[in-house]
C-alpha cells in the first residue's frame, strides 16, 4: 500500500481542505444518492482517507481509492478491507462498513474517512409496446416518460401502411411484368403453330391482335414475324436444294439409263461381228489377230456397261437418301415446332396460376389497408398500461401499476402495454374476407389495361 502524505502545521484546516477536494473530485451527489440501495451490476468510485496528527498529515489509501463494481452476489472484494456486503446498502452505510472492516482487519485506532459515490447505476429494462425493447444505462431522477423516450417511444405501428403500399406498388409491377411475358408467350405460341402447319402467315390470337397500337406489344409481334419468316425461308432454302439434289440425280439416272441401252447395242454389235470373224477364222478366211481384236473391244464395251450400271445404282441410292433427308428435315422440324409448343404452353400455364396468385396479394393487401386504418384508430386512442416491476434485496418483484410521471430506478423493469379495445374487434369482423375467386387469372393476361381492370376489380 502506498500513503500520499500532506503535511501541514494546521492540520484542522489542511483535513477541510482535503475532504472538500474529495467532494469535488466525486462530484455532486445525484438525485436519488441518499436513499438509494446499492445493487449487483452498480459502479462505485471509493475514497479513503487518514489523519495521522503525530505526522501531522493526511494519507490517501490507494488502494482502496478505486471504481469496483458490485459482483452478482451483491458484494465488493476489496484489498486490506476483504468481503464487504453493498447490496440492500445506501452509499453511506456502504462507507461506514468499509471504514469498520478497515479498522478491524488493518487494526487501526479509529475509522479513516471513506466516501463512496455511484458513478454507473445498474441498467433498467423496458419491454412490451415501444420500439426499442431492451436493456438502456440508467439516469439520475429517471421516470417512465424519459423511460419511453429512451426506447424510442409507444410503437402503434406493427404493421405499417407504406407496407401495404409498397406492397400493392410490387404487386403492380409484377403483374406489369407477367403481362408482358403472357404477350411474348402468346406471340410465340402463335408463330409456332403457323409454323406446324406451315402457314403462310402468323394468325396472332384477338387478344394480342387488340393490342397491335400498344407500342411493345407491336414490337413482340413484328419480332416474331421476323424469326418466322427467317425461319420460313432457312427450311425452304434447305428442302430446295435437297430437291435439287434429287432432281439432279434422277436427270443422271436417266442418263445412265440410256447410256446403258447404247453399250447393250455396241455389245451386242460387237459379239454379232465377233461371231461372223470367229467362224471365217475357223475356215482358215481370216486372220487370228482380227478376232483378239474384237474380243478386247468386247471386253471393254462391257466393263464400261458394268461402270454405268454401277454408276445408276449409286445415283439411285443417293435419291433414297435425299428424299430420306428430306422426310428427317420435315420430321426434325415438325418435332421441334411440337416440343418448342410444349413448353410455351407449360410456360403459359404457371403464368396464369403466377398471375391469380399476384392478384390475390394485391387485393389482399388493398382489402388489409383498411384493417390498419381501424386498428391505428382503435390504438391510437387507447390509453397505454405501464407497469414497473422492481426488484427487492430478499429476491422478490414487486409489481407496481405505474403513470408517465412514476419514477424508474435501477434494476427496474418497464412493461408497456396497449389494451386493443372491443370496438377494434368489432370494426375488424364487419369487414368482408377475400372472395374465392377475386381477380381472374386472365384478366393480368396482356398489357396494362388488363393490369389496370384486375386493380379495379381488387379494389
Amino acid at each position: 500500500m502506498r500513503f500520499n502524505p500532506i503535511i501541514s502545521s494546521r492540520p484542522g484546516i489542511i483535513l477541510s481542505v482535503c475532504l472538500a477536494s474529495a467532494t469535488l473530485l466525486l462530484g455532486p451527489a445525484p438525485a436519488y444518492s441518499e436513499d438509494y440501495r446499492l445493487g449487483a451490476q452498480d459502479k462505485i468510485r471509493i475514497k479513503v482517507f487518514e489523519w495521522r496528527a503525530s505526522r501531522d498529515t493526511v494519507f490517501e489509501w490507494t488502494a482502496l481509492n478505486d471504481v469496483f463494481i458490485v459482483s452478482s452476489s451483491g458484494s465488493l472484494s476489496l484489498p486490506l478491507a476483504g468481503e464487504v456486503d453493498a447490496a440492500g446498502r445506501t452509499t453511506a452505510e456502504l462507507a461506514s462498513a468499509i471504514s469498520e472492516s478497515l479498522v478491524r482487519n488493518m487494526g487501526l485506532g479509529r475509522k479513516p474517512d471513506t466516501a463512496v459515490e455511484v458513478v454507473q447505476y445498474r441498467p433498467f429494462y423496458i419491454l412490451g409496446q415501444v420500439t426499442q425493447s431492451g436493456e438502456f444505462a440508467y439516469r439520475p431522477g429517471l421516470n417512465v416518460m424519459q423511460a419511453l423516450g429512451i426506447a424510442g417511444g409507444i410503437r402503434v405501428r406493427e404493421e405499417r401502411m407504406d407496407r401495404y403500399e409498397r406492397e400493392i406498388i410490387q404487386g403492380q409491377g409484377e403483374a406489369k411484368l407477367i403481362g408482358l411475358n403472357k404477350i411474348n408467350l402468346l406471340a410465340r405460341k402463335a408463330r409456332l403453330e403457323a409454323e406446324l402447319a406451315q402457314a403462310k402467315a402468323i394468325d396472332f390470337p384477338t387478344q394480342l391482335a387488340a393490342f397491335r397500337d400498344d407500342g411493345e406489344v407491336a414490337l413482340l409481334m413484328r419480332q416474331e414475324e421476323s424469326i418466322f419468316k427467317a425461319r420460313k425461308e432457312g427450311i425452304e432454302t434447305q428442302m430446295l436444294a435437297l430437291s435439287n439434289l434429287r432432281d439432279f440425280l434422277e436427270k443422271e439416272v436417266s442418263s445412265l439409263g440410256a447410256q446403258l441401252v447404247f453399250l447393250d447395242k455396241q455389245v451386242e454389235l460387237v459379239q454379232k461381228e465377233l461371231g461372223s470373224v470367229s467362224s471365217l477364222v475357223e475356215r482358215g478366211l481370216a486372220a487370228a489377230p482380227r478376232e483378239l481384236s474384237l474380243e478386247r473391244a468386247l471386253a471393254q464395251v462391257q466393263s464400261e456397261r458394268l461402270a454405268a450400271e454401277t454408276s445408276l445404282l449409286r445415283s439411285r441410292q443417293e435419291i433414297s437418301r435425299t428424299e430420306i433427308q428430306i422426310i428427317e428435315l420435315k420430321d426434325t422440324r415438325r418435332n421441334e415446332v411440337t416440343n418448342a409448343l410444349r413448353d410455351t404452353q407449360i410456360e403459359l400455364d404457371a403464368l396464369d396460376r403466377r398471375a391469380e396468385t399476384t392478384a390475390r396479394l394485391i387485393f389482399e393487401s388493398e382489402l388489409a389497408a383498411p384493417r390498419l386504418m381501424a386498428r391505428r384508430a382503435s390504438m391510437e386512442q387507447a390509453e397505454p398500461l405501464y407497469t414497473i416491476y422492481r426488484p427487492a434485496p430478499d429476491g422478490t418483484v414487486s409489481e407496481i401499476a405505474a403513470t408517465m410521471a412514476s419514477p424508474v430506478l435501477p434494476g427496474d423493469t418497464v412493461k408497456v402495454e396497449i389494451p386493443m379495445p372491443p370496438e377494434y374487434l368489432k370494426a375488424i369482423g364487419s369487414l368482408p374476407d377475400a372472395p374465392e375467386t377475386a381477380i381472374s387469372p386472365t384478366s393480368m393476361a396482356v398489357g396494362s389495361a388488363d393490369i389496370a381492370g384486375s386493380n379495379s376489380t381488387a379494389r
